[in-house]
């Protein structure tokens, strides 16, 4: 078999978060727990704004579009702006999505309430982390809520290999390691089988290099949000109704900031 190497955009956008999403049980059902958890706890209402930061393919997007609201959404690859433009076409809905990147947004006192979900935060060093708040809560009107969906540092998630059967092959999935003195979740490669096309699909460099995530506790969380400008702070223990508090043993750490 033929071995090739893509990067984070190609390798992550197309085969995981597009193809390994969609296979996942009950993902739709997920998608409209995380979508009214949003309007309830938020205090949304039909024609409220929303930024949907790293929106991915667009799933809770499309979701938070069929409750109504007004919602802007972006990611870094543009393989998954399209597959969520397609998307929100198949459901006649509307929303503004577009490819950027989260270090680096311009938006200025324009949004309700904005997102950050799947834990899509900590890819970077503690600045330039922090420079993602730091947009989210200028994107923000006076009185607007950001809400960030994390892992919780406490009680992560059984990190298992796995073979995974997806559309046109198979994936890999080494277990994630935690470097406890680092605070840094390590990724480990992940592999395609590619059976369509008789080859074996790797991750290169860029994307090995984008595979870690820093576990943020509460505390630092915390401390980060007032940094920035955020006035008040709330914990709950996972992003679906009834809401939960915050403990050790929460399933996440869903952080509720607001301007």
């Amino acid at each position: 078999m033929e071995k090739v190497e893509l990067g984070w955009n190609e390798f992550w956008a197309e085969i995981f978060r597009i193809r390994h999403r969609r296979q996942i049980p009950g993902i739709e059902h997920h998608d409209r727990l995380i979508g009214d958890f949003i309007m309830e706890t938020l205090g949304l209402k039909k024609s409220d704004s929303i930024l949907d930061i790293a929106c991915g393919a667009g799933d809770q997007s499309v979701e938070l579009a069929k409750q109504g609201l007004n919602v802007t959404a972006f990611d870094i690859a543009q393989v998954l702006i399209d597959a969520a433009k397609e998307t929100a076409e198949s459901y006649d809905v509307s929303a503004n999505f577009y490819a950027g990147d989260m270090r680096a947004m311009e938006h200025d006192s324009m949004f309700d309430a904005a997102i950050l979900l799947s834990h899509s935060f900590g890819f970077f060093d503690h600045e330039e982390n922090k420079r993602v708040l730091q947009g989210a809560y200028a994107a923000l009107k006076e009185g607007g809520c950001f809400l960030l969906d994390l892992m919780n540092p406490y009680n992560l998630p059984k990190f298992q290999r796995t073979w995974t059967p997806l559309e046109g092959g198979y994936l890999l999935n080494e277990p994630h390691v935690l470097d406890a003195p680092a605070g840094v979740l390590t990724g480990r490669p992940a592999m395609f089988i590619d059976t369509e096309n008789d080859r074996i699909v790797l991750m290169d460099e860029d994307a090995l290099s984008n595979n870690d995530i820093r576990m943020y506790t509460a505390l630092e969380i915390r401390e980060m949000l007032s940094e920035v400008g955020f006035k008040k702070v709330e914990l709950y223990g996972h992003a679906k109704l009834p809401r939960l508090p915050y403990a050790a043993n929460s399933e996440r750490m869903v952080v509720i900031a607001k301007r």
